[in-house]
């Protein structure tokens, strides 16, 4: 198959899925039957357009967590009529997502454009009234189209400051998080768990694509800007009462230190694609652990439920697996991408290093305390407790089982997502130099 038709092909599966289970919207069961296969559909095209390809556009395995992530953000959900339009956005996001990730611009620019509108939309449809955080995260995105459409039209200097910041609005980086943290905690269904990954791993495409491009200066701000951004999740996290905000704060406060790495050291290495899918699958695993909560009991405080070690075994236990998995616990894949990142040559341990290991200690209060309330908290005796059914069960430990197969593969496993200097090329001033 020739590459420019791999985009299409990506793209056409997961969209033509989408108009299915739209035109069979009457049948919820069918619909979410339909959202499934569809998705395994597009893992098995991904799986062939790679091999086929003699030089595949960007890493097979970070390709395929895609779908993956969407068929288990789809199969532990419940059917219900609030759910299916989640099921079709989440096919059409998947779609745009594929094409994205595999294009060549302008179509790939293009399609960053649509996929940035759809999120713009479906914020606007689904947060609770104009509220400060819906604006905030509507101009956050709003701001990712307007720089994406100006690095088409501007000199190389300012094109790429535009980008850079594209992929701040994505990769959430301080001050341009607030999309993303609305995305977590605004979008009804399985949206969140899926774009938990979906949005970060597009945000650090194109960060790995622009890097050999960006100057000392911006890598610098851009570290700056990293420790603030972790300092601030982790506060802002540890401030929070309700599971959802402090589940999207969790993950700023990681993805700020995976920007800090790549803009101290100017590399994005192999290790840092297993960090980025790690922090983005255990984010995925807890959201979709707290929907499993929210259609039982509604969006509660953590405040109000506890004590379910015994009525909810399967749940607690899955629960704090995967809060052992976000933290940073071995073997999980956060731990082992997070030190092969720190074991490499190109790093060098330095001052701001020991802000970002006091924000890794900081995680592991607040993941903590968010096992503690829910699982050895004062129990209730006057709500009616139900363990996880068997989607529900099932979709959470696939998504420990990826966890602990990103943490245990060898790196050779993954292949970087874009052209990457050669060892031979240092960064000299402003330009890399052989």
């Amino acid at each position: 198959m020739k590459a420019w038709m791999t985009p299409w092909l990506l793209m056409a599966i997961p969209l033509l899925g989408a108009v299915l289970s739209l035109l069979i919207r009457a049948s919820l069961e069918r619909m979410k039957t339909v959202a499934l296969l569809t998705t395994v559909a597009s893992l098995l095209a991904v799986i062939g357009t790679s091999v086929g390809l003699s030089a595949p556009p960007t890493g097979l395995p970070l390709l395929c967590i895609l779908p993956l992530t969407a068929f288990l953000s789809l199969l532990g959900q419940p059917v219900h009529r609030n759910n299916s339009q989640a099921w079709a956005m989440s096919l059409v996001l998947l779609g745009l997502g594929l094409g994205i990730l595999t294009g060549q611009a302008p179509a790939r620019d293009a399609l960053l454009v649509l996929l940035l509108s759809i999120l713009c939309g479906l914020l606007y449809q689904h947060q609770p009234g104009p509220t400060p955080d819906t604006w905030r995260g509507l101009s956050s995105y709003g701001l990712g189209i307007v720089t994406t459409l100006l690095a088409l039209v501007l000199p190389e200097a300012g094109s790429t400051i535009a980008t850079v910041i594209t992929c701040a609005t994505l990769l959430p980086l301080l001050p341009l998080h607030s999309g993303f943290v609305a995305t977590l905690t605004g979008l009804p269904g399985n949206l969140p768990a899926f774009l938990a990954l979906l949005v970060p791993t597009i945000g650090f495409h194109t960060l790995v694509l622009l890097l050999p491009s960006l100057s000392i200066t911006v890598l610098h701000t851009v570290a700056i800007l990293a420790l603030a951004g972790a300092v601030y999740g982790s506060l802002r996290a540890l401030i929070q009462s309700r599971p959802l905000p402090r589940l999207a704060y969790a993950a700023l406060a990681f993805f700020c230190m995976l920007w800090w790495y790549i803009a101290d050291t100017g590399t994005a290495p192999v290790q840092a694609t297993v960090y980025l899918n790690a922090v983005s699958l255990a984010t995925t695993g807890l959201l979709l652990a707290w929907y499993a909560i929210r259609a039982r009991y509604g969006d509660i405080d953590l405040r109000a439920l506890g004590g379910l070690a015994y009525p909810m075994p399967r749940f607690c236990t899955l629960l704090a697996l995967l809060a052992l998995a976000a933290l940073g616990m071995p073997p999980f894949g956060v731990f082992s991408g997070f030190l092969g990142m720190l074991l490499l040559p190109t790093f060098t341990p330095s001052g701001p290093f020991a802000v970002i290991m006091l924000v890794w200690l900081t995680a592991s209060w607040y993941y903590t305390e968010l096992v503690q309330r829910v699982v050895f908290g004062q129990s209730r005796l006057d709500v009616r407790h139900e363990d996880l059914r068997r989607t529900e069960f099932a979709s959470l430990v696939l998504v420990l089982l990826l966890l602990l197969a990103l943490g245990m593969a060898p790196s050779r496993f993954f292949q970087s997502n874009a052209p990457v200097p050669p060892a031979s090329v240092a960064m000299k001033g402003d330009t890399w130099i052989r």
